[in-house]
């Protein structure tokens, strides 16, 4: 995070050429962009799903959160474990193989519980996915650029679900949601051999030694940590509640077809996030190296800011459009589009500070402890929150329940960066106990 940091890291850098760190940082991009698309799918796919094996607002609930967030929550850090003990690229491989495959395999789904085990299925191959990838790549790239290297998995994340929404829409609307299921589900077969044989594994710079609980132990210890990862768990509610129901929101509210929503979701959604993750791990690569602080800073701005952009997306009466370039585009959608720029900056630095507080045989344990935190708490808590309110609130909204009952979710975002403030408060001191123990 520092300049002392980055100057006793090009001191042990891994000497890959530019080309290669590029490759790298891009097949992580897509191997990112795999796992979310195979991950969020389902989202695009509900009113087909639910028509097709009669599922309720608290079945869907369930199927977008808690059938993937338990089992992810529980493989994760026994697989983060691995990954700090094996070749990182293999499990990667090894993850997105497994994850591919359950992901092709709910395609032929006959039931709500067969469909459930097989986005269980998805749940513990992707656990393989992104730990191991942020600590090879935190081992690939100069600490100086690593936020912004680490981009490449948020930026890719949310870059799946734009892919996901634009070839899922149109293959649901052509082909039914089995078929969508089969087709984002192929390409991640082709891409885990390219991950095995073209990706290197980078020397660690200290043998793999951490356990689980030896890393938890040591990044618990650390306040900044402690309350980044609170903060993490309430923005991951609002972020992930909204993002894997907004889908649903734009087909009862705005009435629009599976290309529609794709195609939207894309353009209000997904590619202003990703924009807004590259822009904070940029903001924060460069205000840290004055301040640490300010990485937790730019999260604590983002989540703050988005509240009232996603409040007015919500409420906004969906008559009022403008005319853009012959095309009826409803006002709420340019709040929509802001908001989801400011929630896309919290998760880079977030990341990037984990990294920063771990020692190099636990980086895969640290991002773990992350994902599980976002993963158990935010995909699990959220989109259940927002379907069981959306279902308790149907009686008197009607379709209008699913827009109240995310705007309730949502309120977790402001609550996150009120955290996230009291977490920068103690980084700089933390960081200097971390570097001042010789653990790096």
């Amino acid at each position: 995070m520092g300049r002392g940091m980055d100057a006793q890291h090009s001191r042990n850098a891994v000497p890959y050429s530019r080309g290669y760190v590029r490759w790298a940082i891009g097949l992580v991009f897509v191997v990112s962009m795999l796992n979310v698309v195979d991950r969020t799918i389902v989202a695009l796919l509900v009113p087909g799903i639910q028509a097709d094996l009669g599922l309720s607002d608290i079945q869907l609930g369930l199927l977008l959160g808690p059938s993937f967030s338990v089992v992810h929550f529980l493989a994760v850090v026994p697989l983060a474990w691995l990954a700090d003990r094996t070749v990182r690229r293999n499990v990667i491989a090894v993850g997105l193989f497994v994850w591919s495959l359950m992901t092709m395999l709910g395609g032929v789904a006959q039931s709500f519980f067969q469909l459930f085990a097989t986005r269980m299925g998805v749940g513990i191959g992707e656990a393989a996915g992104s730990p191991p990838a942020v600590s090879l790549l935190s081992d690939t790239a100069p600490e100086s650029q690593r936020a912004r290297a680490l981009s490449a998995v948020t930026i890719g994340a949310l870059a799946g679900i734009g892919a996901g929404m634009l070839i899922g829409g149109y293959v649901s609307e052509h082909y039914g949601w089995r078929t969508a299921l089969v087709v984002v589900g192929a390409p991640g077969i082709a891409v885990s051999f390219l991950v095995r044989f073209t990706l290197r594994e980078p020397p660690r710079r200290q043998a793999a030694s951490a356990d689980p609980v030896t890393a938890a132990r040591h990044l618990f210890r650390f306040p900044s940590f402690s309350w980044m990862a609170a903060a993490t768990c309430l923005g991951g509610v609002g972020s992930l509640g909204r993002s894997l129901w907004e889908p649903t929101f734009l087909y009862r509210v705005y009435d629009f077809s599976g290309i529609e929503v794709g195609a939207w979701y894309f353009v209000i959604n997904a590619l202003p996030a990703a924009a807004g993750a590259y822009l904070g791990s940029a903001l924060s690569d460069r205000l840290s190296e004055r301040d640490p602080r300010w990485a937790l800073r730019i999260c604590a701005i983002g989540n703050g800011a988005a509240f009232p952009f996603v409040a007015a997306f919500l409420l906004w009466p969906e008559s009022h459009a403008l005319s853009v370039a012959g095309i009826s585009v409803p006002v709420a959608f340019g709040f929509s589009a802001v908001g989801s720029v400011f929630s896309g900056f919290f998760s880079p630095p977030t990341g990037a500070v984990a990294q920063s507080l771990a020692r190099p045989d636990m980086r895969a344990m640290a991002h773990a402890f992350w994902t599980m935190l976002m993963t158990l708490v935010g995909m699990g808590l959220g989109p259940f929150l927002v379907g069981a309110l959306s279902e308790s609130l149907g009686q008197d909204y009607g379709a209008n329940s699913i827009r109240y009952a995310l705007l309730i979710v949502s309120v977790t975002l402001p609550l996150s960066s009120l955290l996230f403030l009291r977490a920068a408060r103690s980084l700089r001191e933390d960081l200097a106990r971390f570097a001042g123990e010789g653990s790096r």
